[in-house]
């Protein structure tokens, strides 16, 4: 089988850009995060400018509150001044063009200085038992098993990794990282720490170290985790022993990982 499938644009009335924006391509059946990383590069190289958004797990929980997320007050985009009376699948059809215009809005209001949030006020956002940070050392040592049998792909006409967020915004429910602290924490690591943001599920963030780490980067990006997610002794050495081994890393934004349970016997 096939593990990269372009999907084909049949509808004349949909623009290519929005399109790729709602799904360019599916992976098939990912054995290993190598063979992951191994099509990700390929294809970033492929389409270059735009980015490459990967789908991971649950696609159709992230789906759903990615859709919830977006109408929140602070990024809520208004269709309806551009719908005109359009309705049923015609409807359908503009709001589908309309997303290129959505995520430029999204963006715009996520870069706001007031919904820039420091890492500090995170510090109390989020606390973990040790079977989340079990189950998230399991994730690290194979995050194939929690990958759902068709991974989906989005293009992103934006300038940086970290702002293709923007297409599948997320953190919907009180107790999760919101979209504004999930865009702020991505560009966060992004800029201090070289770690590009390749993609999402419904609980996870996933990211590629694209440089070695030094043990004094290393240590700072460990401490400063930290303070987000209150890493107790166990998994703060896994992940330094991980980072200094491995090219990826994978942040919880949700309340519990009690999801993966069960995924791992």
């Amino acid at each position: 089988m096939k593990k990269l499938n372009i999907k084909q644009n049949i509808n004349p009335r949909i623009s290519q850009e929005a399109h790729e924006l709602n799904q360019y391509a599916w992976i098939n059946d990912v054995s290993s995060w190598q063979e992951l990383i191994d099509i990700y590069q390929s294809l970033k190289q492929q389409v270059a400018p735009k980015k490459v958004l990967l789908l991971l797990e649950d696609i159709g929980q992230c789906n759903y509150t990615s859709m919830h997320a977006s109408m929140g007050d602070e990024l809520y985009f208004d269709e309806s001044k551009y719908l005109g009376d359009a309705n049923g699948q015609e409807e359908e059809i503009f709001s589908e063009n309309l997303q290129p215009l959505a995520i430029k809005y999204y963006l715009e209001q996520l870069a706001k200085k007031h919904n820039q949030i420091e890492l500090e006020r995170l510090a109390d956002k989020i606390e973990y038992s040790q079977e989340d940070f079990d189950l998230l050392i399991q994730i690290h040592e194979h995050p194939e098993i929690i990958f759902d049998s068709a991974i989906e792909i989005k293009l992103v006409n934006v300038e940086q990794e970290s702002e293709k967020f923007v297409a599948q915004l997320n953190g919907y429910f009180s107790c999760d990282l919101n979209p504004m602290e999930s865009f702020s924490l991505i560009q966060y690591l992004e800029k201090n720490f070289a770690l590009e943001y390749i993609g999402l599920g419904a609980s996870l963030f996933f990211f590629v170290k694209n440089e070695a780490f030094e043990i004094n980067k290393l240590n700072e990006l460990l401490n400063d985790l930290s303070k987000i997610y209150k890493l107790n002794k166990d998994i703060f050495t896994f992940l330094k022993s991980h980072l200094l081994d491995k090219n990826y890393l994978i942040l919880p934004y949700v309340e519990s990982l009690d999801v993966f349970e069960g995924c791992f016997n």
